[in-house]
């Protein structure tokens, strides 16, 4: 097989356009298509080495798998011996648990199906491995695509063009899989082979079109320069506010499939620089993700820390190229088995007794456990978001959600009716302390409270239930209507509003309550924050400050909603100094992520802020 440079040149431009991504850099908005172009290139080049070897009948199935091993294994175990050490040292004893589980799941490269069920990944941004969900994706192809084609080995031989013919159903058949669920379980879609097996397989299709169909050197250079603009303008132009993979994914799909059909030598391809990047961007993309979550961890994400950044997974890429893939020795398939036995031995050990490891932490624990405030709130939060069962959460079934119960109106006390999704559900419980009244709620996760058509189908009937049948016939029955949602979510795929739909939504929300005559009341925009907030503490003891780490975004939404809501339907809890951030004492913090109260919090923000407006409104 000749050397293609431009598949060097695609390695060397997806890699970079992923880091980009991933760094937050702009105008790379759409970087993570790096990742399609990246599963194209594999399919096409594993079709290639099985085809060849199927022709000159010298292919092995068991040298065909020990050859992607000592490909993918050496670099791999090497990055996360580093994660566990850096885990030991650098992070606390949560996290050192779950980095110790990310890397045992790596190993085995079964990450995808974990991150299936428990990440989405346009917001795990501090899963130090999150970007293994790839490899365990890609070597689960490489199981099972050559027995695929063993299958056809002799319809290939006779019939060569039935062959890519049959090859194209079930391409076709894995991006109609894609299509079906894409919506429903957008996790499946994304992290799961069945519907990302077309991408990988359109890569061999290429190979194939390539031997049937020929053109003219002329076209085939028009068309590489023209799809590899599309590639970069996808960079551009597409966004994590598109679910991903759906039908916009064919665009970097197609791209780098028709540059791979068209086979072109150009200068753009025969350079030093890309050609470098290309050699070491598999190692590129495994050190690049690590660095930028630690130094996330500590919170230096600015200008000057991704220079570093770039430059520190550059330089990290280069020695793992060097003396790592390239180095024969670490190819050696007993020293592969060694390196796995040993990481799995020590990420289990870990993972299970991380007390057994804390002489080694850097950290005072003491000093420093509040950041651990995250995790170990975890087991409170059911009791606070949903202490009634009218919190449905993105992965409960709508028939979770007991209407009879929480759309209940009482005849002795006033009714309050809350809708909204988690930012509304964890202020259920403080609440609910209110006795006085008769509490009412529709929250929703993943569905912001307005009249649109975006979101989950069942959700989006129930709610817009609500807006279009509860108003209309129990208007009279509702002393007034409670608003609250992160309405930061508007960029989440399930959602994918523009800031005017956004805005316009809320406006015909009021609209519909004021011709039913029914008060209302929105809770604002809260503060976000870039960390959780208990990290966020945890860094106010290294000598930082809480407002570097809000988000500029929350303060515009606040900002702008009070431009269009009525101020006397309006209660603003940004960043209110009422509210009391911290209790050292008690071991308290008033929120336990980056947006979410935790009970204190929300106690606090409906005690001193929410309950007097509510009291004046409907005294």
């Amino acid at each position: 097989m000749h050397f293609r440079s431009d598949i060097s040149f695609l390695r060397a431009i997806s890699v970079l356009i992923v880091m980009f991504f991933h760094f937050q850099i702009n105008g790379f908005s759409g970087g993570f298509i790096g990742v399609d172009v990246f599963f194209v290139i594999s399919g096409f080049l594993m079709t290639q080495i099985t085809l060849k070897g199927f022709e000159n009948d010298k292919f092995s199935l068991k040298d065909f798998y020990i050859k992607r091993a000592k490909r993918i294994f050496p670099a791999l175990l090497i990055m996360l011996c580093f994660v566990l050490l850096i885990s030991i040292f650098l992070f606390l004893k949560a996290d050192l648990k779950l980095n110790a589980k990310y890397v045992l799941l790596a190993n085995f490269f079964s990450s995808n199906l974990y991150f299936w069920k428990y990440q989405n990944y346009f917001s795990s941004g501090d899963n130090i491995l999150l970007h293994t969900w790839s490899l365990g994706l890609e070597w689960q192809f490489y199981l099972i695509y050559p027995l695929l084609l063993l299958l056809l080995r002799k319809t290939f031989l006779t019939k060569e063009k039935l062959f890519w013919i049959i090859m194209a159903i079930i391409t076709i058949a894995s991006f109609f899989i894609m299509l079906l669920f894409y919506k429903e379980d957008n996790n499946f879609t994304f992290y799961m082979l069945p519907s990302r097996f077309w991408e990988l397989s359109i890569g061999g299709l290429a190979l194939g079109f390539s031997r049937v169909f020929k053109c003219n050197q002329v076209f085939r250079k028009w068309v590489t320069y023209i799809s590899i603009i599309t590639i970069l303008l996808s960079c551009f132009f597409i966004s994590e506010s598109i679910i991903w993979p759906s039908y916009y994914t064919i665009i970097p799909v197609l791209a780098t499939t028709f540059v791979l059909y068209s086979d072109i030598n150009s200068i753009l391809f025969n350079n030093k620089i890309t050609k470098l990047l290309g050699d070491i961007s598999y190692s590129l993309y495994l050190w690049h993700w690590p660095w930028f979550v630690l130094f996330k961890y500590f919170g230096f994400i600015s200008g000057g820390s991704i220079f570093l950044l770039i430059i520190l997974s550059i330089l990290s890429a280069l020695l793992s190229y060097y003396f790592i893939e390239k180095n024969k020795l670490f190819a050696n398939g007993r020293l592969i088995i060694f390196l796995t036995v040993v990481i799995t031995l020590s990420s289990g050990f870990i993972f299970s007794k991380p007390d057994k490891l804390k002489f080694l932490s850097l950290y005072e624990n003491r000093k420093f456990e509040i950041a651990n405030y995250s995790k170990d709130y975890e087991k409170f939060r059911e009791k606070q978001f949903n202490p009634c069962g009218c919190y449905v959460t993105n992965n409960d079934k709508i028939s979770k959600y007991n209407i009879k119960k929480c759309q209940a109106f009482s005849t002795e006390k006033k009714n309050i009716f809350l809708i909204g999704d988690s930012h509304m559900a964890h202020f259920s419980s403080a609440f609910r302390k209110e006795q006085r009244y008769n509490w009412l709620e529709l929250s929703l996760g993943y569905m912001l409270p307005i009249p649109v058509e975006n979101g989950k189908k069942e959700r989006r009937a129930l709610q817009n239930d609500f807006f279009n049948k509860m108003i209309k016939n129990n208007h009279s029955k509702i002393d007034i209507v409670i608003i609250s949602a992160h309405w930061m979510m508007r960029h989440n795929p399930n959602i994918n509003l523009s800031e005017d739909e956004m805005l316009t939504g809320i406006k015909s929300l009021i609209t519909n309550l004021e011709y039913h005559h029914v008060k209302y009341l929105f809770i604002g925009q809260s503060e976000t924050y870039k960390l959780d907030f208990p990290k966020v503490q945890m860094l106010e003891e290294l000598g930082r400050r809480n407002n570097e780490f809000l988000s500029d975004e929350a303060y515009d939404i606040n900002k702008k909603l009070k431009t269009i809501i009525p101020k006397e339907n309006y209660v603003d809890i940004y960043n209110v100094p009422l509210i009391i951030k911290s209790n050292n004492s008690e071991n308290q913090v008033y929120m336990f992520d980056s947006n979410h109260y935790s009970n204190y919090g929300a106690e606090q923000c409906v005690q001193k802020i929410i309950m007097p407006r509510i009291h004046q409104i409907i005294k």
